[in-house]
Parts: structure tokens; sequence; C-alpha cells
């Protein structure tokens, strides 16, 4: 690992330097393509969004946020170029190219005349902000370091979430498929913006934003800001993320998409399941797995009777059975409208979709736990304490609605409302068969079942507006909220055994608890629901000047209130022990889908209920946050200087309660963040960029409430700390970029962190069950280096065919360190950043031929070996081992309609988790070590087809 990352970064810096050099002496000879700058002739101000086209030929354009427009793959000869804008006087001239030149043709448009009777023109043209260029432009015109992602790179890509799109930015790596890592820094410090408000925490038992959450056919672009300023959110140390989603409709448009997958070893395969619902298919359970109305409460079961025991045992439906089916293919069904009209004479853009997909993945999983090593005592020998396999089946629903309109009252006047809403039902039936050396029932040999079902309903709602007061005075605000509802009914944990009976033949047996429990003959259910309301004002004002570059003074409020209830419960079927053995052994050795029957619920010669259900397993919890800033915007020469200060005022309490006590926390906390960003400007192509910031990490709800919950795949418990208190982190930036062309970007950065009083993870062990809880490290440390190539060779070679190529290739290494102090023993008291990779790759390889309308992408990424679970004095750590991942797609454009062929991990290439048995803080895999395999798996390739049809 060490050899890599010495080869790896001298590489990175090198390809940097050397591509920076090609480019630095201009263009190419033998390139011919038309580019320019379309303005305004009377204001000179740049024109976004005018078409540009050339007569006779399939070739157009649309001018960038800065005004710039390309059109290349031209032959050499005459042309007639035609330029509209809206607001503008049609443009049109015939213009010449000449072999091995270039043509360099700035436009300027006249303002279109005022009509008798009408106000002035409406110039407040829609901005195209999810272009590839557009994209750049906003990133190098940004006061901080800043990065993204558009629209258009996305379509060309088989990314069907947010999260898969992400993988392509610099520095971001994914987890699980859906959480967002920047500069291997925990998905926990992340703030994440949709539309510009604040979106909540999607998980129950973890601070982070699921990003699956958001299809990708939803998105307008994505930005990730790595440095702070005073106007975002202060709660942040790897990155604050903004994701747009669409609201920009050029023409009137309708258009349906449909798509359809096969993944290996899934698709037509064996899937299983227990019996589901009717609407499952739309996302959401429709009662069948939720206790009964007239189920009784806690206080009632817990003391009750055995006849109201035996009573509400009869009223649960008997749904232990697993259903054999055929995993029939993936399907996406999506229909999207645009529209600008009138409404009341004020011009009005809407756009709206409802898309619907379903979902399979199967996959055989390894799942192994050992005894501590002792090199002396064990000879070189690791002990299995278990040795499992996990068959794993996984169904998805997804209901995504979206709904953007964007009202423009005047020329001076915007207001968008957005909404965006996810219904997502997860269906997951988990099948674990082994041994276990430790509680050795019958002949060694166990089953284990996980029959689980989780729904979310997710809404997210903004309305913002944009007011210029005059030239030099504006005013933006915000108002959103969002509600998060997640339900997981009827959540079954049971363990069996096989035993031989009397006639020496292998039984499968039901282990009955003595007490209730979570993982044997076990039912959960669990509902969260939490409500955000958050708003905020900003006031700009330009100091006049005839200069081009002006002072800029900010300043703005931001309030938010949050509020969450998560509740509980869970209950056990129990054996009496006045119950016959021969009448026990019946029960326990009955076929699965017969044993919990209702005839087997009687107190007197059968199964009862138990109430497990504690005091800890329910919590409330609310936040106020109150922040307020100021900030300058400061150009001197070549120099644009940027800074201010944030104060957030932060109230977080949490009610609940342990086996004994109360829990009350109340935290009210001021922080005073600082900011400072500076830009230098060594041409008009390139410029470097210094970035000082303080920051702050807060703990999530979860992190504070006690409450315990049972992880299945992972065999243990997680459980939250309530003493943990708010981290604060000095940020640092250097970075250098140099754009050569429209649309292509060469930048080197490095970075620093310092925490204080990190929030970490910490692992305990309870009797023979790993609990996973929250501590506050002393310190940690994490710093590194980026460089990011976005580059085409359209100004590199002069052969056709290698000229349509575009490479996106960005890297990072990383280096991070956390001291435990006094919470870890001295074997683990210094170690990484728990899921920090020390070097992440992503390159992408795009073809594109515009006459056929042919596109072809081909993305590969791969991440170093990352902390997956932190280790004590009886475990090890456990590292997520690096893995090669290839996508690749093709686009083919016909008239009214689309084709994209996808294929998702060409390579399926194996997820492996391994613990460090040694303690040296590295993994070797190879034969003859000691580090051994806890989990692995393949997921499978999936190869998908979908189609876009524009009905106009």
């Amino acid at each position: 690992m060490i050899i890599t990352r010495r080869i790896l970064l001298p590489i990175f810096i090198f390809s940097f330097l050397n591509l920076s050099a090609q480019n630095s002496g201009g263009i190419t000879s033998g390139q011919e393509f038309v580019r320019g700058k379309i303005q305004s002739e009377d204001t000179k101000e740049s024109i976004t969004n005018a078409s540009i086209s050339l007569e006779g030929t399939s070739l157009k354009t649309v001018s960038d946020i800065e005004g710039n427009f390309e059109i290349d793959q031209l032959l050499p000869g005459s042309y007639t170029i035609n330029v509209t804008a809206s607001g503008f006087q049609d443009y049109r001239r015939t213009i010449k190219i000449e072999a091995s030149k270039s043509l360099i043709e700035n436009i300027f448009l006249v303002p279109a005349p005022k009509i008798e009777g009408i106000g002035a023109v409406d110039i407040n043209v829609k901005k195209n902000t999810n272009k590839e260029s557009s994209v750049i432009f906003e990133s190098k015109q940004a006061k901080q370091v800043m990065v993204g992602i558009s629209r258009q790179q996305i379509t060309q890509s088989v990314d069907g979430n947010a999260a898969q799109a992400m993988k392509r930015v610099p520095g971001i790596t994914i987890v699980d498929g859906k959480f967002i890592m920047i500069r291997g820094l925990n998905e926990r410090y992340n703030s994440v913006l949709i539309n510009n408000v604040a979106a909540p925490s999607t998980e129950v038992d973890k601070r982070t934003f699921s990003f699956d959450l958001i299809p990708s056919g939803a998105l307008d672009r994505m930005m990730i800001l790595k440095s702070g300023s005073p106007e975002n959110p202060g709660d942040f140390a790897g990155g604050v993320i903004k994701v747009y989603t669409n609201n920009v409709v050029e023409k009137n448009f309708t258009q349906i998409n449909l798509g359809t997958g096969f993944r290996t070893q899934t698709t037509f395969q064996d899937y299983k399941q227990s019996k589901g619902s009717a609407t499952d298919i739309l996302g959401f359970d429709n009662g069948y797995r939720k206790l009964p109305s007239n189920f009784p409460t806690l206080t009632q079961l817990g003391g009750g009777s055995g006849a109201l025991r035996q009573e509400a045992g009869q009223m649960l439906e008997n749904n232990f059975e697993v259903r054999n089916q055929t995993a029939i293919p993936d399907f996406n069904l999506g229909f999207t409208i645009g529209r600008n009209f009138k409404l009341f004479g004020m011009p009005v853009s809407n756009i709206s979709s409802a898309n619907l997909n379903q979902s399979f993945t199967n996959y055989e999983r390894d799942f192994n736990r050992y005894w501590e090593y002792d090199p002396i005592l064990e000879e070189g020998k690791v002990r299995y304490r278990f040795q499992f396999k996990d068959q794993v089946y996984e169904k998805q629903n997804r209901l995504s609605l979206m709904s953007n309109f964007t009202f423009t009252p005047s020329n001076k006047t915007k207001i968008r409302f957005s909404n965006l809403f996810n219904q997502i039902g997860e269906n997951e039936t988990n099948i674990r068969t082994g041994k276990d050396f430790v509680q050795t029932l019958g002949n060694g040999s166990r089953e284990h079942f996980m029959l689980g079902y989780r729904s979310r309903s997710i809404y997210l709602g903004q309305i913002n507006g944009e007011h210029l007061l005059s030239k030099n005075n504006q005013i933006t605000w915000v108002g959103g909220m969002s509600y998060i509802g997640e339900s997981e009914p009827d959540l079954r944990r049971f363990r069996t055994y096989f035993a031989e009976n009397d006639q020496k033949e292998l039984v499968r047996t039901m282990i009955d608890p003595p007490s209730s429990n979570l993982f044997d003959a076990s039912r959960y259910f669990g509902t969260l629901n939490e409500y955000m309301f958050n708003g905020s004002i900003n006031y700009n004002y330009t100091v006049p000047s005839s200069k081009k570059e002006k002072i800029e003074i900010n300043t703005g409020y931001y309030a938010e209130y949050k509020n969450r209830d998560f509740s509980s419960r869970y209950i056990s079927y129990l054996i009496p022990g006045s119950i016959l053995p021969e009448r026990k052994q019946e029960l326990v050795t009955l076929p699965i889908n017969q044993i919990f029957s209702k005839d087997n619920i009687d107190r007197a010669n059968g199964w009862l209920l138990a109430e497990g259900t504690r005091r800890i397993d329910s919590y409330t919890a609310r936040n106020v946050l109150n922040a307020a800033y100021i900030s300058t915007v400061i150009p001197v020469d070549k120099w644009n200087f940027s800074g201010g200060l944030r104060a957030e005022y932060n109230v977080q309490q949490l009610f609940g309660a342990t086996d004994t006590d109360p829990i009350e926390i109340n935290n009210p906390v001021l922080t005073l963040l600082p900011f400072f960003n500076s830009t230098y400007t060594l041409n008009a192509k390139k410029q470097v960029r210094l970035s000082y910031g303080k920051t702050v990490n807060r703990p999530e709800f979860r992190e504070l409430a006690p409450f315990v919950y049972y992880d299945y795949r992972l065999d243990a418990s997680k459980v939250g700390e309530p003493s943990l208190k708010n981290s604060n982190i000095t940020n640092i930036d250097l970075r250098y970029e140099y754009y050569p062309r429209l649309g292509e970007l060469i930048s080197f950065g490095v970075f620093y962190k310092y925490f204080d009083n990190p929030i970490e993870n910490k692992n305990i062990i309870t009797s023979e069950l790993p609990t996973f809880t929250f501590i506050n490290a002393d310190y940690a440390v994490n710093y590194g280096a980026e460089i990011e190539i976005r580059k085409s060779l359209k100004g590199v070679t002069n052969l056709p065919y290698l000229r349509r190529l575009n490479f996106n290739i960005n890297a990072a290494y990383i280096y991070s360190l956390v001291n435990l102090g006094e919470a870890a023993s001295a074997q683990i008291k210094v170690r990484p950043l728990q899921g920090q990779s020390p070097y992440i790759l992503n390159a992408i390889m795009g073809y594109n031929y515009e006459p056929k309308k042919i596109t072809f992408n081909v993305a590969y990424n791969i991440f170093g070996a990352r902390l997956f679970a932190i280790g004590d004095n009886n475990n090890t750590d456990i590292y997520e081992l690096p893995r090669h991942s290839i996508d690749l797609t093709v686009n083919k454009s016909f008239k009214g309609y689309n084709v994209k062929l996808g294929i998702q991990d060409l390579l399926n290439y194996q997820y492996r988790f391994f613990q460090d048995t040694e303690r040296n803080g590295s993994v070797d895999t190879r034969e003859g070590t000691l580090d051994r395999s806890i989990f692995s798996y393949r997921r499978g390739t999936l190869i998908s087809l979908s189609i876009n049809i524009d009905l106009h």
C-alpha cells in the first residue's frame, strides 16, 4: 500500500505539470472550429443561453453563463451562422473556415425594440446552468474552492442517482452506495443543501444524507464547496454539498422514459422474501405488517396476564415463511413535462416529473469472526469465533415526484418554488448459514433469518426569491420545509440450529429465548418522524465603481428548527416453563411456517408473547439554530479578497431515558466562525486560491440518544453517547487552477485540517456481542493533495477521430491521524480517521461524434483501503480493501428519442473487508498471512437499456 501511494502521487503531479505545459502554448494548428463570445451591443454584458447554429448542418450550441460558445468538427468552407436570444434581434452572417485555422467570432447583439403599449422587454433570461462549461465557469467565479458535476455529464453515464454521479467528483468516495465522503472524511462531516435549503439527516442511526434518494433525472447540477464562507453553513469539515434540481425550460417538452436492467447472478434467479402487501410496488406497506390498532400497549403487554399475552400473539400475522420467487428484470418508468406559460400575464416555467422503478439484487456474503490472536499461545493460528455465509435478497421500490416552478413577475424579481418527494420501500431477506463455535447447539450447524421491510417518505420543499432593488442592491430569501417519515414494521429475526432426533435425522430447531431479545424469535417495530423548518434572508450591496470588479458587502440571517420523534418496540415468543418437554420439543421443530401459527400461541400448551421494550428504546429531540453573518468582497488589482464572520447559536435538546434514569440533554452553544478567501489572477486562464476558515461539527440526535439498535448484518449493537460535545475544525486550502479552453480545467491543490474533540466511533464488548458507540477524541489531523484534469484533445491533435475524445481525471492523496486520548487503550490510541481512504482515483474517457449524435463513455474508480470498523482489546480493526470499478455507457440520439445502453460495475470486483489481526495498521491478504476476511461478496454487473422519447 505504501509503495502504491509513493508511485501514484508523483504520477499525478507529473501529469498535471505536463498537461499544463502542453496547453500554455496555445492551440495546436490543424483544428477547425469557431468560437467566441455573445454580448449585448449597448451594455457589453454577456448573454447567456443564446442559441448558435450553422445553416445546412446539425451543428448547434448555446452560450454558457459567461456568454462563451464553441462549435467544432468543421470542414474548411463557408458557413452561415445564426444567433438568437430572448430580448435581442436575430443575428446572421457568413463566416469562412480555413484549413488548420480557428475562427474567433465575437458577436454583439442589438436589443429588440420596444413595442408601443408594452413595457420594457424582459431580459431576465433563464441561465443554462447544467452544461459542463457552465459548472466549470461557476467553479472559476466562486470565492471558495469548489468543484462540481453537471447534468450534461450525468446524462452521459449510467448513474441512476446522485450518489452514483458524485463518485465522478475529485476527492469523493461513496459508502454503501449512498453516503458521500469528501477528502476521506466520514459522511457525518458534510452539510447538504438542496436548492439552497438545508437537507435533513435521512438515517436513524447516524448523521448523514442518503444521496441515492435523488434520481439522476431530477438533477441540474451538484456543486461541492471544499472551503467555507460566511454565507454558507458552518457545520462541516469535508464540504458543503449543494444539489440543484431541474428548473430550466428552454422550450416546451414532454418526455417518457422507459428502462430495464439485467443484473448478473440476480435476474431470472431465485429470489426469497416473506409475504408483502399490495402497495409494496409503490414503496410503502398498506398496513399488512403493522401492529393491529387494538394491540395491547407497552404497559399492558409488559405486565399483562397469560391470557392477554396469548390474545396479543394470536393478533399477529404468521408471516415467517420464506417464499421462493424469480427475480424479474429491473424496470423504470418515467414521465417528465416542461412548460413555459403565462399566469395573470406573468411568465412561469415549470418542470414536473414522476418516476417509478424497481430493482433486485441477490448475492452471497462470507461473514466470519475470530478469537483474539495470541502469537505465543496459538503459534500463528487464528481460530474462528463463527463462520457463516449470508444469502442476501434485496428488492427496492421507489416512487419519485418532482415539480419545480419559476415565476418572473418582472425583470428584477424571480421566485422559485421547488418540490421533491420520494417514497422508498426496501425489502431484505438475509438467510445466514454456518457454524457458531461457541454456542454449539445440536451438531453446530445453524441457520439464522432476518426478514425485514423498511419504508421511507421524504419530502423537501423550498421557496426562494431574488429581488434586484436597484443596480447595486439585491435581496434574496429562502424558506424551506422537510419531512422524513421512516417505518420499519415487523422486522423478524430468529435463529435455528440443526440437531439429531431419535431417528438420527437432522431436524431444524428454533432457538427459544429465556427472555425477550432482539435476535431470537423476535419482532421489531420502529417509527421515526422528523420535521425541519428553515429560512434565511440575505442582502448584497455593490459599491458603485467604474471598474469591472467591484467591492461587495453581504449580510444575512438564517434560522432553523428541527424536531424528531423516535419510538420502537420489540416482542419475542417464549415457551412457558410449565410446558412439558415433549411439547416444547414438538413446538421448536415444527416447519417455520407453522411454529408461530395461531394454534400454537397458547398460554397452557404453546408460545406466549413477551414484551422486551424498555424506556431506552424511544426518544424525542429538537434543535434550534440561529445564525447571522457579515462578509465582504474586495478586489485589488489581480487579487480578489473575500471573508467575514459567521455567528451560530445552537440549542440542542434530547429527552430519553436509560433503564434506570431519565436523560435530558440541553446544549446551548455560541460559535464564532471566521473565514478568509483570496484569489490571485495570473492571467485570463490561470488563478491561485488560498482559503482559511473555522467550522464546527455537532453531534446528531442518534449519536446522543442512549437507544440500543441491534444490527443483524454486523451482528453488533449500536448505542449513542449523551455526553458528546461539539468538534471545532481549522481548515486551510491552497489551489492552482488553469482553464485552457471553454469547458476545460486543470487544477492542483493541497489542504490541511485540524480537529479539536472530533466525534469518532468506539468499539466495546458486552458479553459476546460487539457494541459500537461514540466518543470525543482528543484531536485529529487530515491533509492531502488533489488534482483534476478535464481536457479534450481538440487543441492537442489534428486527427479528427482523436479530437472527439475528452478526459476527466481526478485523484486525491490523503493522510489522516486521530488521537483517541485516554478514552482508548494504548493499542488503538492513534490511528487513521474512520472511513478515510489514503488515495482516490476517478478517470472518465468520453468520445463524442456529433454528426451521428453518438457518445461513448468509460469510467474507472478506485479508492485506497479505509478503516471500516474500529477495534479494541478484544477485536481488531476492520478495513475495507480497494476495489476496481468500471462503467460503460453508449448514447445514441435519433429524431424524437434517445437510447442509452449501460454496463455498471463491469468487473464485478469483490467487496472485501479484512481484519488487521497483527494490529500493525495495514492488511496483508496474501496466503499464509494472519489477516483474515470478515466479510466479502460480489453484487453483480448491471446491464441496463433505456429509451427517452420526446413527445414534444
